[in-house]
Order: structure tokens, then C-alpha cells, then sequence
């Protein structure tokens, strides 16, 4: 909550802030607007240079509006939001809003929202209290009642989500309002009789972390349940992909907006939420984008304001709803991540090696670990009755008969092992010895949402978390060996969740649909050391300037001499990503790089003309350039002087060896269902050439 000073502060701008608004001419402008769309307010003020005809200046307390074409409007002002509290001249700001309304097209019969500031009539409402612009206010104490917080506290209210049908929500503002304010304060359990009156229940977050710092009750990147006490959203899973989580996982992100509703475009139900602070692992976003559980990237906030013409490009965002229709009170099944890569990063994922990214796509291969989020008991009462199977559609489509399903791991290894993990039987009782859980799905890929909830419980440190499904992808793209390149072993999929009651006939929740790259084409070595035309990578030894080859096991006259020495070779894969020269031999420990930087790998984004995402340039070259001038004399006496060795000078013998590895790009994972682990699998090859050093 801010303090004194700021809010003394933050009132007084916005005084100022309304009067350059014409709050008066606003509300006279009230029937032209429309509130179509995503509703949201941001964070800071700003200026449009496309302005609304009620003035140019955009405040953080302004409802806005984004239709599904993209527009972005005035919705209401701060000022007819807060009309029915007789406050004039102000503007208190908008840090939450859900919108009551009979369909995606009509406009809105009732907004309930709070404010950044306390009511200026002094007792009136607080920050932290939810408003209805009827002129009802229930109290933030009414709503932490059922967590065991201080009555005393007033923790904020920062996102908002009401659950319940529309003629419900109506009925329980009107009661509230009817009640007052002070009724709340005195007796917060009437809150609790209206929601069983009414069937509704408010989902929101705060601002403060409640009751102690390094043991807090929830956090406020959790989204909480009025009615019941419980977490509906930790933020853990909000922001699954994350170091979410305090105190086991190291970040609170916060929570400033979170609203559960149909995509106006897929016409699925969708989550969409936003943080308190940048992020900045694998998936960038900042305080102001509109986010989806993951978390992975619905809009920038410059989509929201774009249309406003500012002079920058994001403004925060404080604020979301999205109309939920007359959908079950189920939250929609999601993708968050393939084989442990965030969704957002499919396609930008950041290599190691020299620090760069490569902005291309990055395939997965083998076993694919598709990683999402479900609805449980929480957020669907009946989830029990709910199952859900992920679907691939490798060309022909979702639903025709070549849909393929990503089912039970059994039916995809010849060994018939059952996907299994080790679980405490409950959560007072020791681990058990060996696997004792079975995670299994129906011949025709379905499995219980119960089941994939039971998971849920945290294991005995064996295995991997849960998994939506594990696809083998070899089913669409099967291995051959003997394929040209970009053959059959290499192709796109599109992924997806489906969710339905039991047995079906109801109302089917369809998730994010994930566009994936599969590559099971592997680095083919040559037949053997002589033959340069076969396999996928070549290379080759020379004397410094010279024109043939030394071949292998032959020896290099240095006559007294530095040895100097030239590589070349090729390499070649639809996903190539970079090669490495290492060498060993003599009297040194270990294998070295041949470079004179840290740097081993030579990546096809380090800006050489003669490298691409492919490999070597030009396609058929086995001369391109690996390395030129290696001193394999200067090389060896650095090492032997770092490892102290008496005599550094390059010695006269034979067991030298060049190792050349190609790596293809490829997150390549080979699942073990019998321990619920998906193994990272090398996709680095490798070949050798050795020689002799004589005087």
C-alpha cells in the first residue's frame, strides 16, 4: 500500500489531471463510447495524439476498451466510474475492473473495480475495497475473512475476477449496496451469506504479501477466492515457466490483473493476466503486456494503446476483464511449455556458446513432454468429471481420421513399461521404496483431469513434474537413415488440449494451439575415414598453405619448426547449430581447444558468410575453412607450461589427435516412463584424426 506521502502526492496530480480531462463533458459523452472487447486501464497517464473527443489526456483511473478488430476506445471515465460516490474533480485511478454484461456485444450493466487511491469523503471506501459503480463497497476486511489475517489490515485489491451469473452478480452488488458499507465492516461474515445467496463467489489479489514476510499465507501474485479461503491460481502455475514463488522458488511477480473469459477470435476460454514487475528469463515480457499462463504472450501493451498514438510504447497495465459468457465456471486447459521450453521461446531460444540467440526455429526430436496447466478443484468444482487428451495434427488436420493423439507412453515403447513416478500415499507417510503411481490414459488417449490433479502432489525427489502427455514423434516423422535431407524424419505439427465431460456431450474447453517443429533426422558420420563424399560432415588435415591433405595416422615432419596446421572440412544438418576443434596427444591432461579465445564452438550466427542455419557454405565444399594456421607448437607449450610440466617444448611422438564435433540445434529427449524422466539426449557427432610428430 503507498504510503501517506504518495498518496497526498498522487491526489494532487490528479486533481490537476482532471481538470485538463473535463470530467463533465466525459460523462455527457457516456452513450457514444463502447465498452466491446478487453477491458483494461493502464498504469500511467499519458497523452494521445489520437485523442477521444472528450480530450487528449488517458489517465491510469480510465476504463479503456479494445475491440476485437484491434481499436482501442475510452470505455469510461475514472470520473463516471466513481460518479455514484458523489467525488467530484478527482481521479482515484484503476487498479481492477470486471464488467457484468448479457453477451461479448453488449455493453456493460454493472462494473465493479477499485481504485489506486482511498476515497477523498473521508471512511467512504478504501483502496483495497471492491466498488461497484452502483455505489455499493464491500470492505477489504470482508474479503480476507476467510484467511487468518488482522482485521486491522488492508492489503490492496489488485485483480479481479467475479464468478457467478449475470442477474447473480447484479443481485449481490444490489444487496451489498443496500447494506452499506459500515454493515461489512461491522459483521464481514455477511459477505460470506450473500455469496451463498447469490452463487457467487470474487476471485482477486493484493498488494501485500500476508501474514509474515518469509512465511506469508499467499503472495500477491496469487489469485484468491473471497468465498472459500483457497488459492484458486498460485502463481506458480500462472507463471509455471518461472522462478515463481516465494519462499521455495526465489520471485513474486505479482499479480495486477488476471480476468478468465472467451477469446473473441477462437471463441475458446482463455486466462489472461499481468505482472507487477518485468521479466526476464526465457519468456520477456514487461509490467504492461497481456499475458497468458505460462506465462507466454497474448498482447504488448503497445497493441492496447497503439491506436492512441503515445509517445511510448508501454504504459503499464493495471486492469483486465474479458466478457466470460455463459461458460462453466472451469478454467480452459493450456500449453505452457515443450519438452521444458516456454512457448513463447520456441522460436527464439538463447544458445549457448558466444552469448548470441538464434532467431530461427528450434526443433525438438525423439519423445516430445507436452507441459501445461489444467483446471482443478478450485477453479472447477466438477473437475472430477472432466477429462482431456493432447492432439497433434501432423497435416491432415484436428479432426479428420489422421489425427493423431498423444497418448499413454505404453502404447509407444515396445517395452509396455506403465508411466509411473513415486508419490508419498499421502502426505504424512514416507516415500515407498520404488514407483507406485500409474498415470494412464483410454485406448483413445483420454485421461481423467482427477488423474492429472492427483499428480499434482509433490514426489518423493524422483522424476520429473507432470506432463500433459508424452508424444512420440517418431509415429509422424520416423527415422531413415538413408532419407535425403529435410526427408521424412522432419516436419511441423500443430499441438493442442482438448478437455470435455466424461464421454462427452457438453461443452468442449480447447486450449492454445502450440505450432512445433519435429526433427528426428540425426548427424550421419561418413562410412568411414575414407570416404569424403558420404555422411553429413567431412574434414580433413593440411600443413599450413598446403594443397593436399595429410590423411590419417600419417606423420608431420616438423623439422624444428613450429607445426603449423590448416582445417578443413563440412558440415551439414537442417538445424545446424555449431562445430568445435579440440585436440590432444603428447605428455598434456585432457583435450583443448583450437582457438585462441575461451570460445570452442564456431556458431552459424557468429557472423561468417560461410556459415548458416544449414552448415557449411557452399553446401558441397569439403574445403571450408574450420581453422587456418593452428600452431599446434604454441598450443602445446601454453598447455604444458599451465600444467607445469617440466619440458614444453611440442615433443616427438605419435597419438596427436584432432577431434571435430558437429551440433545440431535439436532439443532432443528420450522419455523412461517407468520413472516419469525425459533424458536429454546429445545430438553432438563427433570424428577424429590422429598423427605422429617427428623431428
Amino acid at each position: 500500500m503507498p504510503g501517506l506521502s504518495r498518496r497526498l502526492f498522487a491526489c494532487a496530480a490528479a486533481f490537476a489531471l482532471a481538470q485538463t480531462a473535463a470530467p463533465s463533458l466525459a460523462i455527457a459523452q457516456e452513450d457514444a463510447r463502447s465498452c466491446v472487447g478487453l477491458l483494461y486501464s493502464t498504469s500511467e497517464d499519458f497523452q494521445a495524439f489520437n485523442p477521444p473527443p472528450d480530450g487528449p489526456v488517458i489517465s491510469d483511473g480510465d476504463l479503456l476498451a479494445r475491440a476485437p478488430s484491434g481499436a482501442a476506445t475510452v470505455c469510461r471515465r475514472n470520473a463516471e466510474l466513481i460518479r455514484r460516490f458523489d467525488i467530484d474533480g478527482v481521479d482515484l485511478g484503476l487498479d481492477a475492473v470486471h464488467a457484468v454484461r448479457e453477451d461479448a456485444e453488449s455493453e456493460p450493466s454493472l462494473i465493479a473495480f477499485s481504485t489506486e487511491l482511498d476515497s477523498p469523503n473521508g471512511g467512504q471506501f478504501t483502496a483495497g475495497d471492491l466498488l461497484f459503480d452502483t455505489g455499493a463497497a464491500i470492505p477489504n476486511v470482508a474479503l480476507l475473512q476467510r484467511f487468518d489475517v488482522r482485521r486491522s489490515l488492508d492489503l490492496g485489491l489488485d485483480a479481479l475476477q467475479i464468478v457467478g451469473e449475470p442477474e447473480s452478480v447484479r443481485g449481490f452488488a444490489e444487496r451489498a449496496r443496500a447494506a452499506g458499507r459500515d454493515a461489512f465492516v461491522q459483521n464481514p461474515g455477511l459477505l460470506l451469506e450473500l455469496f451463498e445467496s447469490f452463487d457467487v463467489d470474487v476471485w482477486f489479489s493484493t498488494e501485500g504479501t500476508a501474514p509474515e514476510r518469509d512465511k506469508p499465507l499467499f503472495l500477491d501474485g496469487d489469485l484468491l477466492s473471497a468465498r472459500t479461503g483457497a488459492i484458486v491460481r498460485p502463481q506458480t502455475g500462472l507463471f509455471a515457466m518461472l522462478p515463481a514463488g516465494i519462499p521455495d522458488r526465489g520471485v513474486d511477480y505479482g499479480l495486477d490483473a488476471y480476468t478468465m473469459g472467451l477469446d473473441p477470435l477462437e471463441n475458446t476460454v482463455i486466462e489472461l493476466i499481468s505482472s507487477e514487475i518485468v521479466g526476464r528469463g526465457r519468456t520477456t515480457f514487461t509490467d504492461g503486456d497481456v499475458l497468458s499462463p505460462g506465462p507466454n504472450l497474448y498482447l504488448r501493451n503497445i497493441d492496447l494503446i497503439g491506436n492512441f498514438e503515445p509517445r511510448s510504447f508501454d504504459m503499464g497495465l493495471d486492469a483486465l476483464h474479458l466478457h466470460a459468457g455463459r461458460v462453466a465456471d472451469c478454467v480452459a486447459p493450456g500449453i505452457t511449455g515443450i519438452s521444458d521450453v516456454a512457448i513463447a521461446d520456441i522460436d527464439a531460444s538463447p544458445i549457448a556458446g558466444d552469448g548470441k540467440t538464434v532467431i530461427d526455429d528450434r526443433p525438438f526430436g525423439g519423445d516430445i513432454r507436452i507441459i501445461g496447466s489444467l483446471p482443478d478443484a478450485a477453479n472447477c468444482p466438477d473437475f472430477a468429471n472432466y477429462e482431456y487428451r493432447v492432439e497433434i495434427d501432423d497435416g491432415g488436420g484436428f479432426d479428420t481420421p489422421m489425427q493423431k493423439v498423444a497418448a499413454h507412453p505404453e502404447t509407444n515403447f515396445s517395452s509396455g513399461a506403465a508411466w509411473r513416478r513415486i508419490v508419498r500415499p499421502m502426505p504424512a507417510s514416507p516415500c515407498p521404496p520404488g514407483p507406485n503411481d500409474v498415470y494412464a490414459s483410454d485406448a483413445d488417449g483420454w485421461f481423467a483431469v482427477s488423474e492429472y490433479s492427483r499428480w499434482l502432489v509433490a514426489p518423493c525427489g524422483f522424476g520429473h513434474g507432470p506432463a500433459l502427455a508424452v508424444w512420440d514423434s517418431a509415429v509422424s516423422f520416423p527415422v531413415d537413415d538413408d532419407a535425403a535431407p529435410g526427408g521424412p524424419s522432419v516436419g511441423d505439427v500443430l499441438i493442442r488440449v482438448k478437455m470435455r465431460p466424461v464421454g462427452g456431450g457438453g461443452p468442449t474447453f480447447i486450449s492454445n494451439v502450440v505450432k512445433v517443429r519435429i526433427d528426428n533426422e540425426r548427424i550421419d558420420l561418413p562410412n568411414n575415414l575414407l570416404s569424403p563424399a558420404t555422411g553429413d560432415m567431412w574434414f580433413d588435415i593440411y600443413l599450413a598453405g598446403g594443397a593436399a591433405p595429410i590423411g590419417d595416422q600419417c606423420t608431420i615432419e616438423g623439422e624444428g619448426a613450429d607445426v603449423t596446421l590448416d582445417l578443413q572440412g563440412r558440415a551439414f544438418d537442417d538445424h545446424f547449430l555449431a562445430y568445435d576443434l579440440s585436440w590432444s596427444g603428447g605428455y598434456v591432461v585432457g583435450r583443448h581447444a583450437v582457438a585462441s579465445t575461451p570460445v570452442l564452438s564456431r556458431n552459424f550466427d557468429g557472423g561468417r558468410l560461410d556459415l548458416t542455419a544449414t552448415g557449411t557454405q557452399p553446401p558441397g565444399s569439403n574445403a571450408i575453412p574450420l581453422a587456418t594456421a593452428f600452431n599446434l607448437s604454441a598450443a602445446y607449450t601454453a598447455v604444458a607450461s599451465a600444467q607445469s610440466l617440466p619440458d614444453t617444448a611440442l615433443p616427438d611422438v605419435c597419438g596427436y589427435t584432432i577431434f571435430y564435433g558437429v551440433t545440431e540445434r535439436t532439443i532432443l529427449r528420450n522419455f523412461a516412463p517407468n520413472a516419469n524422466v525425459a533424458i536429454p539426449v546429445n545430438t553432438r557427432r563427433e570424428m577424429t584424426r590422429s598423427f605422429c610428430v617427428t623431428r
